[in-house]
């Protein structure tokens, strides 16, 4: 991210000083500034039409060649200088922030580690795609890529006409993690740590005046460096990684670099409101209704400087070029995002979400919510000693904005935040409640970061400086003890290395049939989303029974059934949680487990398969119990000649004259005694869908006086086997 965007906005920057008598009127700085936001809204656009593998070296190659070109020219020339000084804050911040991120979530123990949300699934996939090809194509063209359905349909948002934008982060996250060997959905997720880059450009020109000096290292550096990892901590942004709302932190950093810039007076106005403008485009490129926050702040910022400077020309004039600006580097993304805003608002109005401020009689407390946050599924969500510490940063923010004469953008922003507030209140809109403090939230600590830098500029003021500084880092740390043990809570749903180890074992072409019916709850979804997902980029299909249950996971939709339209299952993936196990397990040994899952290899389809279907309770460690009448689903190879089902029953207290009614593919098949202990079935070549039905009402051992427990039980299931070459048994 450093090398690509600083390098290259350096070589850019010193070829148009050059050429351009404009660019040298407006200093080394905000050329620098500016050649960075074109490099960066020229890098997701150019991913937009060519794959991550072609644009991210181009832009490499460029940032190595510009990252030479400032260390030949040293710290004698301002713009080296500045691009240095850049480079390394960033580089640094980034390295801890994503060292950060890798502890939060296990790295490395764990290949993927959920937070509150199961988002991260589109945006490993979404990075994953922009590595491997352009981000603007037909859904058509995704959905036969990957064979994962059309955006919206569960497992990802990718593709012309999708009803979420986030092509831009997409491009990010897979640039950051291009060096990465393998990178999993943990490694993934940390490179939001590289977004310190945005916080760092916002102060750069802050640092204007102090580059090319005797001094390598500027004063007010050490404190520059502190708040951009700060501005990156905050708990809003903190909500939005911890949320899997990877897309919201990443507009959350760019957002922050506007406020940033928003602040500082630069040489050239009209340089200033294209940066802006074109940054708005950036943010909402990463994440598309983010574009509202930022032109609101950005139209703020031309408001606040009309005013100041008493200009309607200032005003028009601003207006326009942030407008053109910010047009032209969405260019075809802009209906798309219009649209997609429409249609991501009427989705979520109608869904539940986890809330606290909208819950609260006093809507005062909405004014610590930048700086207290609010944690998802946390009890409470916020705690009274954040409320009280973000109420106290709201104070100073205001005071401080006196002092330093941003006053006026306070009241503004104050204004605009409070105008969203009073619509989410009003229409209890939840899922609003938590996008205005991740969005909003950065905004608010860019301001106060913004104003702290300047403010320790005054002599005596370094102790105040500190304190606020440290209250900021103290409800950071307290956000992230209380996230920690929500996270260490979810470890039984991750992922192991070993697990994605043997994802990657099979080949292009190979059918994988997932066996859930040992897990459930999170454990389920989590991993077998994850699962096909890394299957299906991988050109290998899976293939799952029809368990019955209401879809819970994102590929239950997609999958759930597409057992039966299997050609030739080539391995069996069993998913495992402690105190469970797979309702039918293979006769043969794993060639891959650890107490998460084991990997069978079925001999490229060539060993017969029983799944377990509808009706089954989630099985224990070595039986299942089903609820009544159940189903098995069979997959029979060609070379099995004579195969023939064999199910091995306890039954729960069947009556005297007890029958069950047996059919294969919806005909009947035998009808055998509720006390035999057992079912024998010839099945045909290919999948067939076995039923079991007892002609009797099945009772929880409860009713029976038996136990405490209220399952309905019907069959205690130990053993299904498919054996082959068995001669036919002669007719009665």
């Amino acid at each position: 991210m450093c090398l690509a965007v600083i390098g290259s906005s350096t070589l850019l920057a010193v070829a148009g000083i050059r050429v351009s008598p404009h660019l040298r009127r407006i200093g080394p700085v905000q050329a620098l500034l500016l050649a960075s936001v074109c490099v960066l809204a020229l890098l997701m656009n150019a991913n937009a039409w060519l794959p991550g593998y072609v644009v991210f070296p181009c832009f490499l190659i460029s940032g190595a060649v510009g990252a030479l070109v400032a260390l030949r020219r040293g710290f004698a020339d301002p713009l080296a200088h500045a691009s240095i000084w850049a480079f390394t804050i960033s580089l640094l911040a980034g390295v801890l922030l994503v060292a950060w991120w890798n502890l939060m979530f296990a790295s490395r123990h764990l290949w993927m580690l959920e937070g509150t949300n199961h988002d991260l699934v589109f945006f490993y996939g979404g990075a994953k795609w922009a590595m491997q090809h352009p981000l603007w194509v037909e859904q058509a063209t995704v959905a036969r890529e990957w064979a994962l359905g059309q955006c919206g349909q569960g497992m990802q948002f990718i593709g012309n006409g999708c009803i979420v934008q986030r092509n831009g982060a997409y491009s990010l996250l897979a640039l950051a993690s291009s060096f990465v060997p393998e990178a999993g959905p943990n490694q993934v997720r940390a490179m939001i740590g590289t977004a310190a880059l945005f916080p760092v450009l916002g102060m750069l020109p802050s640092m204007a005046g102090r580059f090319g000096g005797a001094r390598r290292w500027p004063r007010g550096t050490a404190v520059a460096f502190l708040l951009a990892v700060l501005c990156m901590l905050g708990t809003g942004m903190m909500l939005a990684v911890v949320n899997e709302n990877i897309g919201t932190a990443m507009a959350g950093a760019l957002l922050m670099m506007i406020v940033l810039w928003a602040l500082t007076p630069m040489q050239s106005l009209g340089a200033k409101w294209i940066m802006l403008g074109a940054a708005a485009g950036c943010t909402g490129m990463a994440y598309g209704e983010a574009a509202v926050h930022a032109c609101m702040i950005v139209a703020l910022a031309v408001l606040v400087t009309a005013m100041w400077l008493r200009s309607w020309r200032v005003f028009l004039l601003g207006g326009l070029l942030a407008m053109l600006a910010c047009a032209i580097v969405l260019n075809r993304m802009l209906p798309e995002l219009m649209a997609s805003y429409a249609q991501v608002s009427g989705i979520v109005a109608q869904s539940s979400w986890p809330s606290w401020y909208i819950r609260q009689p006093f809507w005062g407390w909405w004014l610590s919510a930048p700086f207290a946050g609010l944690l998802m599924t946390g009890e409470p969500a916020v705690n009274p000693e954040a409320i009280m510490l973000g109420l106290v940063l709201m104070a100073s923010t205001a005071w401080l904005s006196i002092r330093e004469g941003r006053w006026r953008f306070f009241v503004g922003l104050l204004a605009a935040s409070m105008v969203l507030v009073a619509y989410v209140q009003s229409h209890g809109y939840q899922y609003g409640e938590h996008k205005l403090v991740q969005v909003l939230g950065p905004a608010w600590v860019a301001l106060l970061s913004w104003l702290l830098l300047r403010h320790a500029r005054r002599r005596g003021r370094t102790g105040v400086v500190l304190l606020l500084m440290a209250t900021l880092g103290a409800l950071s740390a307290a956000y992230a003890v209380r996230s920690r043990s929500i996270l260490v809570s979810h470890v039984p749903s991750g992922i192991t290395h070993a697990l994605s180890e043997a994802i990657r074992l099979p080949q292009k072409g190979d059918e994988v049939v997932i066996d859930t019916s040992g897990v459930n709850g999170p454990e389920r979804y989590v991993k077998q989303d994850f699962a096909v997902l890394e299957l299906h980029r991988r050109g290998v299909r899976a293939r799952i029974a029809d368990r019955g249950d209401a879809p819970v996971g994102y590929s239950d939709a997609l999958f759930n059934d597409s057992l039966r339209g299997a050609e030739s299952p080539d391995w069996l993936l069993v998913l495992r949680q402690p105190g469970t196990g797979p309702a039918l397990p293979p006769g043969t040994a794993p060639l891959l487990e650890d107490p998460t899952f084991a990997l069978f290899s079925l001999q490229s389809g060539q060993l017969p398969l029983a799944q377990a279907g509808t009706g089954w309770h989630t099985c224990e460690q070595d039986h299942c119990w089903t609820r009544g009448a159940f189903s098995l689903e069979t997959f029979v190879p060609k070379g099995c000649a004579g195969a023939r089902l064999q199910v091995d029953l306890d039954l729960l207290q069947p009556p005297t004259k007890g029958r069950i009614h047996v059919t294969v593919n919806g005909v009947e098949a035998a009808t055998v005694d509720g006390h035999q202990g057992e079912v024998s079935l010839p099945l045909a070549g290919g999948s067939s869908v076995v039923v079991l039905a007892p002609d009797w009402p099945v009772a929880s051992p409860q009713a029976l006086g038996l136990s405490t427990d209220p399952r309905p039980l019907f069959a205690n299931v130990s053993h299904a086997r498919i054996s082959c070459g068995v001669p036919a048994e002669p007719a009665e």
